[in-house]
């Protein structure tokens, strides 16, 4: 049973004190201004400083000299068809043997007409796939746009967090649906936190709670500008979730979209987020320092971090091309075991791909692993999904 006045409350009590995030006891003075009550969105906050996430101890490799990982192989989840011309924003999760893939999907354009949650299941490790399932979608025409969707499977079940939108990144609410085992079909659970877009799948934490990293809108149906977590009370994934922005007010001008993720290190988080930013938290999300502007080249679109069984951490990004071409390069880079800076990278795609029929364009890239093995999704386009597998072997930090 889904609660809706707790969490809720939490988000609007943040809100009406304009987004402050307080800044860590541990963390380099800052002055920050007081709470602003007479305004919703006070506007940009400042850097506060630099972040080391590649190590600059080791050399930063050109476009021109990146490598794919040995051993990968690559394969088309899905092709653009004749009902849906557009498709973006992958999210992938292994749940009882079986992958499950999903994104969403709108006839034409670009959250255009309509547009609803799609996917489909593996049952051979990535490499065929079912036909495709509709996870959401609009069945009763009430003008309800689904963008976009992430999974976690915990406990038996798969949960699929989706959110809902009034218009063009116009978010009003986060949705959960599960997975009835039984029907194999998707059902509502309701909303489980108000004007909240996940951008990467729940990470467990060391005090029993879940964080997921995404972006939040000052009231709904409006564009969420704000980096956020939505920060779980428990394991009662169904209950609701209390929103906690990263800084006061807006993430311009540094990105007009401020899609987070997120790396855990017990009570610390560390948050990398489109724009080239990064936030920092000591009290599991319960408050952030920021933002921070970090060393790595970056265009201007949507990262993704996960840490791997080896203790290594692992972001992919899209990697800024000298001919200035257009998300034309996505890479994946490692940490050392145990260690926090990033210091190997190898490139995933890298322009047009002849034998996918798909490219140049390559972007908003999600990842699962198991079992040793990297399954990295994402973009081609906005019209197609594909999938990049990897070994970890294949990925060791040099």
């Amino acid at each position: 049973m889904v609660r809706t006045t707790r969490g809720w409350a939490v988000v609007f009590c943040i809100l009406a004190l304009g987004g402050y995030a307080r800044a860590l006891d541990s963390a380099p003075a800052v002055p920050v201004p007081p709470p602003q009550s007479s305004q919703e969105n006070p506007g940009p906050t400042g850097l506060v400083g630099n972040f080391e996430l590649w190590d600059e101890k080791a050399p930063l490799p050109s476009p021109e000299r990146l490598a794919y990982p040995e051993k990968a192989f690559d394969v088309v989840v899905h092709r653009a068809d004749g009902e849906y011309q557009f498709l973006h924003d992958n999210a992938v999760v292994w749940h009882k043997n079986t992958l499950f893939a999903a994104w969403y999907n709108c006839p034409q354009g670009e959250i255009q007409g309509s547009s609803c949650i799609r996917g489909r299941r593996s049952r051979d490790a990535g490499h065929t796939w079912s036909q495709p399932e509709v996870i959401a979608a609009d069945r009763k025409g009430e003008g309800v746009f689904y963008v976009p969707v992430t999974f976690l499977s915990r406990d038996g079940q798969l949960w699929a967090f989706v959110s809902n939108m009034a218009g063009h990144d116009l978010v009003t609410r986060c949705e959960l649906f599960c997975l009835d085992a039984a029907t194999g079909q998707w059902t509502s659970k309701g909303p489980i936190a108000g004007p909240f877009l996940p951008n990467c799948p729940p990470r467990l934490m060391a005090d029993g709670n879940f964080v997921m990293a995404g972006r939040m809108a000052t009231k709904p149906a409006t564009t969420p500008e704000i980096p956020a977590v939505a920060l779980s009370h428990g394991q009662d994934i169904d209950a609701e979730w209390e929103i906690v922005p990263m800084m006061r007010g807006t993430a311009r001008p540094y990105t007009d979209f401020p899609e987070s993720t997120v790396w855990l290190d017990g009570q610390d988080i560390t948050a990398v987020v489109r724009g080239k930013l990064v936030f920092t938290s000591r009290d599991f999300g319960r408050s952030w320092y920021g933002p921070l502007r970090h060393n790595l080249p970056a265009e201007d679109s949507k990262p993704f971090a996960l840490q791997f069984s080896t203790g290594q951490r692992c972001l992919l990004w899209n990697y800024p091309k000298s001919d200035g071409s257009y998300r034309a390069l996505l890479v994946v880079a490692v940490s050392r075991p145990g260690e926090q800076r990033l210091v190997s990278m190898w490139k995933i795609r890298d322009g047009r791909a002849e034998a996918l029929q798909a490219g140049p364009e390559w972007s908003y890239p999600c990842a699962v692993e198991q079992e040793g093995v990297l399954y990295i999704i994402y973009t081609s386009e906005k019209r197609h999904s594909v999938m990049t597998v990897v070994p970890l072997d294949s990925l060791r930090a040099k």
